[in-house]
This record gives structure tokens, C-alpha cells and sequence, in this order.
């Protein structure tokens, strides 16, 4: 099987190489150059007639051309490139504000807890000022009573020593 495969490969590689020996015979040629080159030239001759009638039937349609659609394209390739940066801009905003919302949140409960903090502080501070100033009042209130005690023995003395 692989030499009859392999037959048929060469049987072809050989048709092949005589086309090509025919074509370039054939083509390999001053007339035919020319006779080429002067159906190139009638063909573009008909080309550019063509596109003038297309060009005059479209604007009398109010149609766009060739050009115009390219030029329509290119904006449109534009444009989709702004979009495409301005969702990528869009996509970073959204992100950073998470983390921003999620960094507020942070700092909010942080602000609770010292708050809570705080409050219990001030508490307590209240708490030994109210017992520094009953200790100093019950302290003021001994004072008093030793002071009036030692006034009325010596009120009651002077008394019982005047005649």
C-alpha cells in the first residue's frame, strides 16, 4: 500500500512539474506580456468606469460610498477602543471604591470601639472624681464638726467661768 501511495505522489509531482513547464513556455513571452499588459489596462479602464457610475448612482441615492463606510469604520474602530478604555476606567473606579467602602467600614467600627473606649474612660474618670470629691466633702464635714466641737467646749467653758 505505501509503495502504490507513494507511485501515485510521484506520478503527480511529475504531471505537475510539465504544467508548469507548459504554462511558463506558454507565458515566458514578449507577445503575451504585452497581451497581458493591455488587458490589465482595459480591465482597470473598466474598473475606474465602474466605480464612477457606482460613485454617481450612490450620491444621487443619498448612499454612502466606499470611502465614506471606511471612514465610518475607522470612527466606529475608534470609538470602540474610547469604550474599551473607558470600562477598563470604570472597572478600576468601581474597584478602588469597594476597597474605599470597605476601608470606611474598617475605620468606622475602629471609631466605635475607641468611642466605646472613651466613653467608659470618661465614666470612670467621673466616677473617682465623684468619690475624691465625697472622700474630700466627708473629710470637710470632719473638719467642721472637730472645729464646732472645740468652739462650743470653749464657748461652754468661758460660760461656766464667767460669774
Amino acid at each position: 500500500m505505501d509503495s502504490k501511495q507513494q507511485d501515485s505522489i510521484f506520478d503527480y509531482k511529475k504531471l505537475e512539474d510539465e504544467i508548469n513547464k507548459s504554462i511558463h513556455d506558454r507565458t515566458n513571452s514578449r507577445f503575451f506580456t504585452r497581451a497581458f499588459g493591455k488587458g490589465m489596462d482595459a480591465h482597470l479602464s473598466q474598473l475606474k468606469v465602474h466605480r464612477r457610475l457606482t460613485t454617481k448612482w450612490l450620491n444621487r441615492k443619498d448612499l454612502p460610498n466606499k470611502d465614506e463606510i471606511a471612514a465610518l469604520s475607522i470612527r466606529m474602530v475608534d470609538c470602540e477602543e474610547k469604550l474599551d478604555f473607558l470600562d477598563e476606567k470604570f472597572y478600576i473606579i468601581t474597584k478602588r471604591m469597594q476597597e474605599n467602602c470597605f476601608n470606611v467600614k474598617r475605620v468606622k467600627k475602629a471609631f466605635e470601639d475607641l468611642l466605646v473606649i472613651l466613653e467608659e474612660e470618661v465614666k470612670e474618670i467621673q466616677d473617682n472624681k465623684i468619690k475624691r470629691l465625697e472622700e474630700e466633702l466627708f473629710e470637710l464635714k470632719q473638719l467642721f464638726h472637730t472645729d464646732f466641737e472645740l468652739e462650743e467646749n470653749i464657748d461652754g467653758e468661758e460660760k461656766r467661768n464667767r460669774p
